[in-house]
C-alpha cells in the first residue's frame, strides 16, 4: 500500500487511527502556572496517554488545577532548592520512563499546542517518520494579544527538540549540566549527539505565552539576570524587554498576525 493510501486511512478511518496513536506520556516542570496550565493541559490531552508533573513550589492554583485531569498521574512537589534545571529534568524523565512510554514529550506550562495537533503528530509518528528518534518544534511567541506573533530576530527561528522517542537504551539517557548558573537553558530531553543531526522538523506548532505582556516579560528579564548576571552569551537578556540586542531583529521588533483558522480559544 502507498504512503498516500495510508495517509488516506489515516485520515478518514478514525478507528484505525485511535488503533495506532503511540503511548505518549508528557511532562512538565512548573511553577506558579495557574494562568496558562489549565489550557496547556487541555492541547495536550489528545496526543498523550498520560502526563507526569513537577512542581517546584507552586503557591497559586497550579496544583489544583492540575489534579482535575485524570490523565495526570504523578506529581512531585519540591519547595525550597535551590534552582537546578537539570536535577529537576532527570526527575521528570525518572517519573516519565516508569510509565512505560513510546514517547517522551515535554512541555512548560505557559505553552500550548496549535489546534489539529493530534492529526499531525500522530500523522508523523504512525506513518511519515515511525523510527525517527528525536522531533524538534517551532515556537510562535505570543506577544500583547492572543493573534499577534514576535518574529524578528531570535523568535523567529527557535525550535527545539521537546519528542523523544524510548528504546532499550533510553534508561541511560540524562540531560548534561549546561554552562549557565543553575543549569538554565539545559533542554527538556536528553540528546544523543549521534542522532541530533537526524531529528525531524514536526509540522506541530508550540505556542509560547511566556513573554506575553509586560509584567511577564519584565518579571522573566528579572529572573535570568538574577541567575545568569552580565550574560554576554544572552546579551543581558535584554531582547526579552525591548528590540535591542543581538538577538532580537536588525529592524527592531517584528510581529506577524496568526491566521484564524490556527486559533485556540484562551
Amino acid at each position: 500500500m502507498s504512503k498516500e493510501n495510508l495517509k488516506h486511512i489515516f485520515l478518514y478511518d478514525k478507528k484505525l487511527w485511535r488503533m495506532n496513536l503511540p503511548n505518549i506520556v508528557v511532562t512538565y516542570r512548573i511553577k506558579n502556572e495557574e494562568r496558562w496550565i489549565e489550557k496547556s493541559l487541555e492541547s495536550v490531552l489528545d496526543i498523550c496517554s498520560e502526563v507526569v508533573i513537577l512542581d517546584d513550589g507552586s503557591t497559586d492554583d497550579t496544583l489544583s488545577i492540575c489534579k482535575k485531569f485524570p490523565k495526570v498521574v504523578d506529581i512531585h512537589h519540591q519547595e525550597g532548592l535551590p534552582l537546578d534545571e537539570i536535577r529537576d529534568r532527570n526527575k521528570l524523565l525518572k517519573m516519565a520512563l516508569k510509565r512505560n512510554p513510546d514517547y517522551v514529550f515535554s512541555i512548560d506550562g505557559d505553552e500550548i499546542l496549535a489546534p489539529n495537533s493530534k492529526e499531525i503528530l500522530s500523522e508523523e509518528l504512525d506513518i511519515l517518520y515511525p523510527d525517527s528518534k528525536i522531533f524538534e518544534f517551532q515556537f510562535l511567541y505570543f506577544w500583547d494579544e492572543l493573534n499577534k506573533i514576535r518574529y524578528d530576530g531570535l523568535y523567529g527561528k527557535t525550535w527545539q527538540p521537546r519528542l523523544l522517542k524510548i528504546d532499550s537504551n533510553s534508561s541511560k539517557l540524562s540531560i548534561k549540566k549546561s554552562n549557565y548558573s543553575g543549569n538554565l537553558h539545559c533542554g527538556s530531553i536528553p540528546i544523543n549527539p549521534k542522532l541530533s543531526e537526524k531529528s525531524i522538523r514536526s509540522n506541530v506548532k508550540i505556542f509560547h505565552y511566556g513573554n506575553f505582556d509586560n509584567n511577564t516579560r519584565q518579571k522573566k528579564f528579572e529572573f535570568y539576570n538574577k541567575h545568569d548576571p552580565n550574560s554576554v552569551e544572552q546579551d543581558g537578556y535584554i531582547h526579552m524587554i525591548s528590540e535591542k540586542g543581538k538577538h532580537s531583529g536588525p529592524s527592531g521588533i517584528e510581529f506577524i498576525t496568526l491566521p484564524d483558522f490556527m486559533r485556540r480559544k484562551l
